[in-house]
This record gives C-alpha cells, sequence and structure tokens, in this order.
C-alpha cells in the first residue's frame, strides 16, 4: 500500500537525527546551537501535517485498534424556560447561541455551554431563554444579516428584523433585544420555506409549485423587502431545496424528481432533472468532508433510499446508493467528513468519508432513539432534539486529530 504524504518523510527523518545530535551536544557543552528553537518548531509543524496525512489510513486500515462508535449524551437543562413545541426552524449565531422557532408561534434563543474540545460529554448544559413577546405568528425562515441583525420571515407574511449590540451572550429578550417589522413593496400573504442563494438574496415559496426571487436591500439604514413577482420557477409537488453553490441550488419533488437549477440572467433555470425515485423526497444536503469542501450531494427519502452524487464534475455521477435501509429518511446533518442520518423508524445511521469516498458504517448505527432534529455543532459532534423539545449531544468517537493518533494503544 502506496501512503501519500505532503511531507517527505525520509527529509523529517533526516532533521529529527540532527537536531537529536545538536540537542546531545548542548547536554555536554550547555551551549545551544542559533536557530535550534526555529528548527524545532519547524520539525513540530511537519509532524502535525504528517500525522494529520495518516489519519484516515488508521480509520481505514487499522480499524482494530480504534473501532467508529457513536454515542448520546443528555444535555443538562438550566433556568426556568425550555421548549415544549416542535421545532419549525433554527439558525445557529455562533458557537454557543442558537436562535429557533416552534410551530406554536414561539421564537427562542438558547444558548450551550460548551467546553474547549469537550472534555466531559455529561457536563454540557443549555438555558433557554423566554419567547419573544412582540412575535406572535410562526416563523418559517431565520437569517443573520449581520453581528448585530437577524432576519425573521412569518407564514403570515410578517417580516421583522432582531437587533442586539450583543448577540455573543445569551439574550435578555426583555431588554437587549430591539424587534421591528420591515416593509415589503408587495402583497405577499405567507413565507414558506426559504433558502438563500446568495447573500441577502432568496428563493421563497410563494403557492403550491412556485419558487420566487426576493432580495433584502438597505438604504439610508433602513431595511425593505423586495419580492421579484417575474422572476419564479415551478416546480410540480416540490418538497425540499437545498444550496450546492452561490445562485445554483437542488429541489426534490414527492414524485422523486430531482432538479438542479441556476439564476442567472435574471431568470431561473433549470440545468439538469434526474429521476431519483418513485417516492418522496425527504432531504437534500451537502455532505462536507473533512477538509471542509463540500463536493457531495446525498438525497435521502422514503423506504430507506438515498443517493450520494459527486458535485465535482458538470455530470452528477453516483457514487452510493442505498435502497434496503429502515424507515423514512427525514433529515440530515454533515460537517468535517461526517453525516448523521435520521429514520423515522427511530434509526441513527453514521456516514463516513475517507479518501474521498463516502460510506455508511452499519456497524455505528443506534437504533430505538426517536428525534425529529438534528443540528451539526462541532466536528463529530451533533445536537439532537427529541419529541419533548429536549437536547441531546450525539458524539461520534473516531480518530479525528493528530492527538487522537498519539492516544492510540498502537501495540495493545
Amino acid at each position: 500500500m502506496k501512503i501519500n504524504l505532503s511531507v517527505d518523510a525520509k527529509d523529517f527523518k533526516s532533521q529529527v537525527k540532527d537536531l537529536r545530535e545538536k540537542l546531545n551536544k548542548c547536554r555536554a557543552n550547555g551551549i545551544l546551537d542559533d536557530g535550534f528553537e526555529e528548527q524545532l518548531d519547524k520539525l513540530l509543524q511537519m509532524e502535525e501535517e504528517l500525522l494529520t496525512d495518516l489519519i484516515p489510513y488508521y480509520r481505514v486500515y487499522a480499524n482494530n485498534i480504534k473501532k467508529t462508535s457513536i454515542g448520546i449524551n443528555h444535555i443538562k437543562q438550566l433556568g426556568a424556560f425550555s421548549f415544549d413545541s416542535f421545532l419549525q426552524t433554527v439558525l445557529r449565531i455562533n458557537k454557543n447561541l442558537f436562535i429557533t422557532s416552534s410551530i406554536d408561534r414561539k421564537v427562542q434563543f438558547f444558548y450551550i455551554d460548551i467546553g474547549e474540545d469537550f472534555p466531559d460529554h455529561n457536563q454540557i448544559e443549555v438555558e433557554w431563554t423566554p419567547p419573544i413577546k412582540e412575535i406572535k405568528e410562526t416563523i418559517s425562515f431565520i437569517y443573520k444579516l449581520n453581528d448585530k441583525e437577524i432576519l425573521l420571515l412569518g407564514v403570515r407574511g410578517g417580516c421583522y428584523l432582531l437587533s442586539s449590540d450583543n448577540f455573543d451572550e445569551m439574550p435578555n429578550v426583555n431588554g437587549h433585544i430591539q424587534v421591528k417589522n420591515i416593509q415589503i413593496d408587495h402583497d405577499f400573504n405567507e413565507f414558506g420555506r426559504c433558502l438563500v442563494i446568495r447573500d441577502n438574496l432568496f428563493v421563497v415559496e410563494n403557492g403550491d409549485e412556485n419558487l420566487n426571487l426576493f432580495e433584502i436591500i438597505k438604504t439610508n439604514e433602513e431595511y425593505s423587502l423586495v419580492f421579484h413577482k417575474d422572476i419564479y420557477c415551478t416546480i410540480p409537488n416540490w418538497t425540499v431545496l437545498e444550496k450546492i453553490n452561490e445562485d445554483y441550488f437542488a429541489v426534490g419533488t414527492r414524485m422523486g424528481k430531482l432538479y438542479f437549477i441556476k439564476y442567472e440572467n435574471g431568470q431561473f433555470t433549470i440545468t439538469e432533472k434526474i429521476d431519483f425515485s418513485h417516492d418522496e423526497i425527504r432531504k437534500i444536503r451537502c455532505l462536507e468532508d473533512e477538509s471542509g469542501n463540500k463536493n457531495s450531494l446525498i438525497v435521502t427519502g422514503d423506504k430507506g433510499q438515498f443517493k450520494i452524487f459527486s458535485l465535482c464534475e458538470d455530470s452528477k455521477t453516483i457514487k452510493i446508493e442505498l435502497n434496503d435501509l429502515k424507515g423514512n429518511l427525514f433529515d440530515v446533518q454533515s460537517k468535517s467528513g461526517t453525516a448523521i442520518v435520521l429514520s423515522e423508524d427511530g434509526i441513527i445511521y453514521l456516514l463516513e468519508e475517507n479518501f474521498g469516498n463516502w460510506y455508511l458504517n452499519e456497524d455505528a448505527t443506534i437504533k430505538d432513539a426517536f428525534f425529529t432534529n438534528v443540528f451539526k455543532l462541532d466536528t463529530s459532534k451533533y445536537l439532537l432534539m427529541d419529541i419533548e423539545g429536549k437536547l441531546n449531544l450525539l458524539h461520534v468517537d473516531r480518530i479525528d486529530t493528530p492527538k487522537d493518533l498519539w492516544n492510540l494503544p498502537l501495540y495493545q
């Protein structure tokens, strides 16, 4: 087996030997050569790169030493408030702070106390704010405009701007958050599902089958929402949509059709149509590999079906196709080379990426775990929400860092 490394291993060994000889001389005469510390720092950096290159080899070829597994820990809830409904949408504002909307018209923040590198999964805590009193409708879409302003769109056509000078901390919704209505230039009765395709440019559900374009414009420190009624795309019985690149997105339908659409020259253009299956497409998600690139697209549907497409070329190449998982696959999240898939049958599936290829890790499946939502949190870490609105931490225990390699029991 040939190992591809970004660092010349022979040169690295030679430099380590040379540095060791200089250290031995220093011990004998008490004189440290000029440039010793600089050379040491350089070697430490080379070592980090070497170990990082070796990580996927250990995951694939040293499986007897460290098997990937997943576990779930309950998150301790603090304070007097909680989330007691079903989630409509969620936005992560920063590392610790999230904002949510529920189907019963409540908008709340939650703050997770996350220690460095999650030293103890049992010590993570969450605290919820009370609902924002000024908002009286279900919010279908939340978008962070900047560090101080958040946009919310409602199912009854409301458009709200939340402002705060400090979204880094747990907000006081009755004192630190300002709520303002944004003017709309069109008689728009409701905001359904939305997708950001570019900064301040969105695709929004309009009626049963139409996808329309709208944008947020700021003039003289005031925001307004401009609805482009003449720019739309009609997709029969569509169910979900997902951004692929700027001005480029995918749409799935109840009949198992997958559309790829570009916004260019002031209009939407269907560039490709694929027959995914005869059943409903439940979720479309770009998969993030270990380097943070999103070169693969997963499409999940009813009856345990999913496909992973390569996005590296103009034509969509199917990399993986499975049709025999259990249940309807309704939610997916991906972060840094892993992906979590939820099934309505209470099963959690793990996908892993190594050497650019994704595969299902059947040994890391969890059964009888009924959750309604999954959110990506950090490398190999996800949040799960259960049917009671409680949050849980899902941790993928696998080799992720050079430190993990150092901790392996190589000689067991």
